[in-house]
Order: C-alpha cells, then sequence, then structure tokens
C-alpha cells in the first residue's frame, strides 16, 4: 500500500512539472523550495531531414532584469514586481525557452543539425532573443493573467544579417491564481510561441 501511494505521489509530480527541494537557511533549518518546468508535447509532423540546407543554432535568450534569474515572478497592477521565494522555475526562463524550443526544431526535422552551442559549421543561422515578460500580472486578489512576451532574431551565417526579427507575446486569464496553474499556463503560452517560431523560422528559409 505503502509503495502505490509513493508511485502516485512521483506521478502527481511529474506530470504537474514541479520538483520539490529544501534550501538550507543560515540556522542550520532548510525550507520546502518548489521548481517548476516549463514543458510541452513535441510536434508529431516531421518535415524531411535537410530540407533547408543549412544548420541553425538556438542560443540562450537574454531577458528584462526580473527574468535573468529562476525565481517566479508576479507584476502588481501598480507595477510592484514580486520574485516568489519558494516557487522557482527549474532554470532560467532563456535557457528552458531554447532548450524546449531547439527539442522541438529536432523533432519537427527540417534541419542536418540543430545545435545549442558554437559549432564549426558553415552556413549556419542563428536564432538570438530576449524576453520582456514571463510570468503573472495580478489584476487583483483572485485574478492572475499569464503572460509571455519574446522578441526573436534569426540571423544568417557568421551574424551578419538579419532574417527576420519579430515580437511574440501571448497572455491568457489564468482559472485561479497560483504558481502551479502559472506553470500550466506558461508552458501552453510557451508551446505557442514555440510553434509560431518555427513557422516563421520555416518561412524566411523557404523563400
Amino acid at each position: 500500500m505503502k509503495m502505490r501511494t509513493a508511485l502516485a505521489a512521483a506521478a502527481f509530480l511529474m506530470l504537474a512539472g514541479c520538483i520539490t527541494v529544501n534550501v538550507p537557511l543560515g540556522t542550520g533549518e532548510s525550507v520546502p523550495v518548489n521548481q517548476w518546468m516549463v514543458r510541452w508535447d513535441p510536434p508529431e509532423v516531421a518535415r524531411r531531414t535537410g530540407e533547408f540546407q543549412v544548420a541553425i543554432r538556438v542560443k540562450d535568450l537574454d531577458a528584462a532584469g526580473s527574468y535573468q534569474l529562476s525565481g517566479m515572478v508576479v507584476t502588481g497592477g501598480d507595477g510592484t514586481v514580486r520574485e516568489s521565494s519558494d516557487n522557482r522555475w527549474a532554470a532560467r526562463p532563456g535557457a528552458m525557452l531554447s532548450e524546449m524550443l531547439s527539442r522541438d526544431l529536432i523533432a519537427a526535422g527540417g534541419f542536418p543539425g540543430v545545435f545549442r552551442t558554437a559549432a564549426s559549421v558553415t552556413g549556419m543561422v542563428t536564432l538570438e532573443g530576449y524576453i520582456r515578460e514571463f510570468g503573472a500580472q495580478q489584476v487583483d486578489s483572485t485574478t492572475w493573467i499569464a503572460v509571455l512576451d519574446v522578441d526573436v532574431t534569426l540571423l544568417g551565417d557568421r551574424g551578419m544579417d538579419i532574417l527576420f526579427q519579430k515580437n511574440y507575446r501571448y497572455q491568457r486569464r489564468m482559472p485561479a491564481p497560483g504558481f502551479r496553474e502559472l506553470s500550466e499556463q506558461i508552458s501552453a503560452l510557451s508551446s505557442s510561441w514555440s510553434e509560431a517560431v518555427r513557422e516563421d523560422i520555416y518561412a524566411v528559409l523557404s523563400n
């Protein structure tokens, strides 16, 4: 019975994308910290590998000051910014989004290679970006709006040409306030972002 209960609890945490860790305090005590992951299913329809004849590198996205670290951020209507101390992303938002986008590019196919770090490959395009918002806007005590706002730039070989530059902004009223719900809503918005960015990349390279 205890084994079944433990397995059920583990399955729930995996589904929710949450990991709880204990962070030590200076007093020798520790407090539980929830770490949340941004994730969604990879694309199912794959293109023909090598369709575009160029490799692509996806660099970690830069971010505005409040989103450079892993703390989950809620912005108040009066402009105050609150970073949660006990609810954090599993990695910096810029790293998580870039990692998931590169995964989707590999799954969707079309490129002879998809890289996250520098590579000695000729004719490689590079994707860079900047996160403007990645969290929740608190309207009142019962209303949070999840917001994802990212600039994306696709550069040609050796970064000499700008192939396209675009802002992607998504927002969605959350069913209820809270960090578990925020992680789910940001994941859904990020999935839409990944799909839109990939379609824009494909359109530019196809022309």
